[in-house]
């Protein structure tokens, strides 16, 4: 057991645990109020939500995830030249906390809108510093190391992001759900758990506060202006080689497939949501599942896949499966998960109600989809950015999410007009398309990439 443990702390010493367990309480805060805000603004006031109609719902969804993954590039740069990692990390939390506190006193639109901008400050100064920091810790290790590293990081995640999900079904339709006596909900628990999510951005940020310094030591203690001053003062000269030109064109390209991913992954949250809401079967025996569930269950999936594709890839070294082929899986996987939906959604047109088997299997293809395409996109911009902007690096990792959000947030605003069906298959076939066609610029890739680990 000992050796065990000795094995452990050195290829996974305790700054890299530290890292994932604020990720893992972080995604805990983001996700217990991103499963229900489609659900929040389009209910009723009356039954404890906004009223919107759903295309003003999805359309706010879209624009709050997308311009939560703008601000971090903002957060990166002030980090990289003013801040520091570490800062900016309980910055961040104080703002999420703050955000999800005015969330659960939204009485109005205001003070709505108050919420979603502090919690968009505050993910602006977390994400990119959280995520790099991990690259960092691995940063004199091989970059299969690193790789493997931000898997079982990406494995905290969605802990995060499977406990958020059912502690927020419970919450908001079962525990603090307001029922007549026939059981029907008369008002959902929506804002209680806005106010749970706020206590937990408050602990982890204070734990982080107090741990960091132990554990973390001077790694991402100081900004990188700090750690350029030369005689003549800072060094703020940008000079490009030729290396990093490739590097940022190879970063150019794979960001137009991973905004295609985004763009269908966010659907989770708003399309598919209200299609499981309304045009699912959810009942098992005289329980009703509780749609914020099913994004849980993409994240308890992403827990049991993640081990289990970290060992696949570590097998697969010798045949070089490089960045380019596992993004291409993980948009044919995603492609997949819309397959079945577009077969869920073309049977409700005759029988009103689907069987859940669908949308399971859906988000069992989402689950591999996800994990072939964020880690390994995590990892890949980690090791290309130019070392003195690798924090404003990864916030342009960030930038993929936020086009993506926007773009799905419109395209799930218009199933009102042309129905689930339509919607789905779409997505299917592009995603199809673009599996096919990142394939086919996979020898160009190569071609760029010098390093040959892609």
């Amino acid at each position: 057991m000992s050796s065990i443990f000795k094995y452990l702390q050195n290829k996974y010493p305790k700054s890299f645990w530290l890292m994932c367990f604020t990720i893992t309480w972080e995604r805990f805060s983001y996700h217990g109020i991103s499963t229900i805000l489609v659900l929040y603004f389009t209910a009723s006031t009356t039954k404890g939500g906004m009223g919107l109609s759903i295309i003003e719902a999805t359309s706010l969804y879209g624009f709050f995830v997308g311009m939560l993954h703008l601000t971090p590039l903002i957060g990166g740069w002030l980090s990289d030249f003013y801040i520091g990692q570490q800062k900016s990390i309980i910055l961040g939390g104080f703002f999420i906390a703050l955000g999800n506190l005015f969330l659960f006193l939204s009485d109005d639109r205001s003070i709505l809108y108050l919420g979603l901008l502090g919690i968009m400050i505050g993910n602006g100064f977390f994400k990119a510093n959280c995520t790099n920091l991990v690259g960092n810790i691995y940063s004199d290790r091989k970059i299969s190391e690193r790789e493997i590293a931000y898997s079982l990081f990406y494995m905290f995640i969605n802990l995060g992001s499977f406990l958020a999900p059912f502690t927020a079904g419970l919450v908001a339709d079962k525990i603090l759900a307001v029922r007549d006596l026939q059981g029907t909900i008369l008002k959902f628990g929506y804002k209680p758990m806005f106010l749970i999510c706020s206590i937990i951005a408050v602990i982890w940020t204070f734990l982080f506060f107090y741990l960091a310094p132990k554990f973390l030591g001077d790694i991402g203690k100081n900004p990188y202006k700090n750690l350029s001053k030369n005689k003549k003062g800072i060094d703020f000269c940008i000079n490009i080689s030729k290396e990093e030109l490739n590097n940022m064109k190879i970063m150019g390209i794979i960001s137009i497939f991973v905004i295609l991913f985004w763009t269908a992954f966010y659907q989770s949250f708003s399309s598919i949501t209200l299609y499981a809401r309304d045009y699912v079967d959810r009942s098992i025996g005289s329980f009703i599942v509780p749609v914020p569930w099913f994004p849980a269950l993409n994240a308890i999936l992403g827990i049991l896949f993640s081990p289990i594709l970290v060992i696949l890839w570590g097998k697969l070294k010798k045949i070089k499966v490089d960045a380019t082929l596992k993004i291409s899986l993980g948009l044919f996987s995603m492609g997949t998960a819309f397959f079945f939906m577009s077969i869920s959604s073309y049977i409700t047109k005759d029988i009103g109600k689907a069987s859940m088997i669908f949308i399971v299997l859906a988000f069992v293809f989402n689950t591999i989809s996800e994990l072939c395409t964020a880690p390994v996109g995590i990892a890949t911009f980690n090791r290309l950015a130019p070392k003195q902007f690798s924090t404003f690096f990864m916030g342009l990792w960030y930038m993929t999410m936020c086009f993506g959000s926007i773009i799905s947030g419109k395209i799930a605003g218009i199933v009102q007009n042309i129905g689930f069906f339509p919607l789905f298959f779409t997505l299917t076939i592009i995603l199809f398309v673009g599996a096919i066609s990142l394939l086919m610029l996979k020898n160009y890739l190569t071609f760029l990439d010098k390093d040959s680990s892609l």
